[in-house]
């Protein structure tokens, strides 16, 4: 009987695993954020990883499959940093005066250095090193021509696509982070973290105009009444045009873009579309909402969509129009993430701080993609089927031996499980995975049992405390914690959130925090602690 009722089980879940496969399939990677959009090229998807990481682990670039999920190649960077922010450029055959060039994808690193990669197999066409400053690149490149221009850490270049000759060096002095280049008509324009709007001429003259106190932490949009800025500041942020400003609006704003005659942006606290009408451009429409990475322009068959990842514990999509909110969007992997989607050729690909890529189908009959609770009817007849078949196999066991039929059962239903729903073995493997353990020290004073306990490992050299005031945050004990051990810290807030650059101005390839042994996928802000917690605080 044992043959016939594999068969059966074979034929049962066999069509079932065929159409999920189909219509979506999922990688999750070992470390790091998904902090850029995937790109969908052709029948690839390339996507990059960003920290946090120890030991071995490091920062890749990784090409897919896009119907099938496979993996094609990976390239790895035993050198870059934690911050590898910079979203992937993939550059079409070509020529002009500087030579010739095949299809690559360019990779623009937080080690300052810009590698070029056959989109076949991940080989390094060619490498250029851009000057370091702490960190290296961070911000949107840009293509004109025969060359690519780069927003470096203290300025931008210029590079010939065919071999990463550098044609054009400028440096402002001034420190940029998640800075990207826009060309303009007179040149090149970018920002920096004091607030400053350079612009590059063609012939390598800059001219700087200081906006305000704040940071500029996107590509400049260059409209036809103005450049549109949107500035960071310590209160909010404020949108300028032209040197004028238009709006103040919420904390940690996200990467603006323009479409058409619409500039779409979101923050902390809202979702904006701006309307850039004869005379200049105003706000048209806020929403509340919670982004703060990348957005994305997606033209459905009912028009123009706006999609914002929420970057909250919950996740999801926000899907708008051109004025207001059109659905959310949701997934079973979803938390907080910043990566705008990437569309091409019928498939959506979704990253998220988790470092997980889901890559879903669309419908041959509608514009929307089945992420959302799938409700075939082909599937229920299985699931149906599935469970009948169960019953009957279960009973006819109990017939002869309980014991018998309570072990096969309990491994048929782990196995149903696992194949009709792919999702469930992921998150097997993260209950089963070995995390670290973080034990009582005897030699820390007995008055810190049950309080919270920070330890920081500064120049190799160790300081703890305990028996403070419980915090919810890592942010809020760390901050507490130094100033009761005089330890001097430099903190911004960046659109992931707020990110510890230094101890005591010690900055080296930066730092990550556990909690009771265990690396969580959350910035310090929002990572939340027990009242016993034991926070380490250590050098990358």
């Amino acid at each position: 009987m044992r043959i016939p009722v594999v068969l059966v089980l074979i034929l049962l879940t066999l069509p079932f695993a065929q159409a999920s496969s189909e219509s979506s399939w999922n990688h999750e990677f070992e470390s790091g954020y998904i902090s850029t959009k995937p790109l969908i090229i052709e029948d690839s998807v390339y996507v990059r990883i960003s920290g946090f990481w120890t030991g071995e682990e490091r920062p890749i670039v990784a090409a897919f499959e896009l119907q099938s999920g496979n993996e094609r190649w990976r390239y790895t960077s035993q050198t870059s940093l934690q911050h590898d922010l910079t979203p992937l450029l993939f550059v079409e055959q070509g020529s002009g005066d500087c030579g010739q060039w095949d299809e690559f994808l360019i990779v623009g690193w937080a080690d300052g250095k810009i590698t070029a990669h056959s989109p076949v197999n991940g080989s390094v066409v060619w490498e250029h090193q851009t000057e370091v400053d702490v960190l290296g690149i961070t911000g949107r490149m840009a293509l004109e021509g025969d060359r690519v221009v780069v927003p470096t850490r203290l300025g931008l270049s210029e590079l010939c696509l065919a071999n990463g000759s550098e044609l054009l060096d400028i440096n402002t002095g001034n420190i940029g982070w998640r800075n990207g280049v826009t060309i303009t008509d007179r040149g090149y324009v970018f920002g920096d973290e004091l607030g400053f709007l350079h612009e590059v001429n063609r012939n390598g003259t800059v001219s700087s105009t200081y906006l305000g106190e704040g940071k500029i932490r996107h590509a400049p949009i260059d409209t036809r009444h103005g450049l549109f800025v949107h500035l960071q500041t310590s209160e909010g942020s404020t949108m300028y045009l032209n040197g004028s400003i238009i709006g103040n609006v919420g904390h940690s704003p996200a990467i603006p873009i323009l479409h058409e005659d619409r500039i779409y942006a979101a923050t902390s606290d809202e979702w904006i579309s701006i309307l850039c009408h004869e005379q200049t451009c105003e706000i048209n429409s806020t929403l509340p909402f919670h982004s703060n990475g990348e957005l994305a322009v997606h033209i459905a068959d009912s028009g123009v969509e706006v999609w914002a990842q929420s970057n909250t514990p919950a996740g999801g999509w926000g899907v708008f129009n051109q004025t207001t909110l059109l659905r959310m969007e949701t997934t079973s992997f979803d938390t907080y993430g910043t990566a705008a989607p990437g569309f091409g050729n019928g498939a959506i690909a979704l990253g998220n701080d988790a470092g997980l890529l889901f890559v879903t189908f669309q419908s041959t009959t509608e514009s929307k993609p089945s992420i959302t609770s799938d409700t075939n009817p082909f599937k229920t007849v299985h699931y149906v089927l599935i469970l009948l078949f169960f019953f009957l196999t279960c009973a006819s066991f109990a017939v002869q031996d309980l014991k018998r039929m309570a072990k096969i059962g309990s491994t048929f239903l782990l196995l149903v499980a696992l194949a009709a729903v792919p999702e469930l073995s992921i998150k097997v493997a993260e209950q089963t995975a070995p995390d670290g353990e973080v034990e009582w020290n005897n030699s820390w004073p007995d008055e810190w049992k049950g309080t919270q306990i920070i330890l920081f490992e500064i120049d190799g050299e160790e300081q703890v405390i305990g028996g403070l005031e419980a915090q919810d945050t890592v942010y809020e004990l760390t901050v507490l914690a130094c100033e009761e051990l005089n330890i001097t810290t430099e903190i911004e807030q960046q659109y992931l959130g707020a990110y510890l650059v230094s101890f005591n101005g010690m900055v080296g390839d930066g730092w990550e925090f556990t909690i009771d042994g265990k690396r969580v996928p959350v910035g310090m802000a929002v990572a939340e602690l027990d009242d016993v917690s034991i926070v380490e605080w250590r050098p990358v």
